[in-house]
């Protein structure tokens, strides 16, 4: 899997985070916020035990998409689950912190009550089934140099301000991201 990471955590950062919400994560997960703190998966599937959507962050410490800005789901309240990344369409994954579900991961269907099913028993399991391709080379194009080629292929009839936009906001988004390959 490959990700762009918010930067690199530290076994303080998780020892505080974990005591300030008096949890205890397993060993894997741990160490994978410790080396990337969460970050953005574009191009990422996830296809595991009957679950097959696209991963679109895994989330961090103190980072813009930050685990704790996302406790606010109903399977957070009784500290069985933590929310460590979310797919396009708003469904979360969490990782299991009770004895009976510790360190497995599972997939948070928002559309079905938040109800949560069972897709890998460990959070390095959960990477291995997530396969990610490279940004594609054209998001990290400018708009002009886009139009330009659009143009050169006599494909200039389908350039409109709309499309720019697009090519606009994929060039900020993708024109500096690194991605790595996540090995824990």
């Amino acid at each position: 899997m490959l990700i762009s990471k918010y930067g690199n955590g530290s076994k303080e950062l998780v020892s505080e985070f974990e005591s300030r919400l008096g949890i205890e994560l397993d060993e894997e997960y741990s160490s994978f916020l410790v080396k990337y703190n969460g970050g953005d998966t574009p191009n990422t599937h996830v296809g595991i035990r009957g679950c097959s959507t696209d991963l679109r962050y895994l989330y961090g410490i103190n980072t813009e998409e930050s685990i704790e800005d996302h406790l606010q789901i109903p399977v957070w309240e009784n500290k069985q689950y933590l929310p460590i990344g979310t797919d396009f369409f708003g469904n979360y994954f969490v990782i299991g912190l009770s004895d009976d579900n510790k360190g497995k991961v599972f997939f948070c269907n928002h559309e079905r009550g938040f109800a949560v099913k069972q897709i890998s028993d460990s959070f390095k399991l959960f990477l291995s089934k997530c396969k990610s391709e490279e940004i594609h080379p054209g998001a990290r194009e400018t708009p002009e140099e886009r139009e330009k080629d659009l143009i050169a292929r006599g494909r200039a009839h389908v350039i409109t301000d709309g499309l720019r936009e697009i090519w606009k906001k994929e060039y900020e988004k993708y024109k500096d991201m690194v991605q790595e390959k996540v090995i824990l």
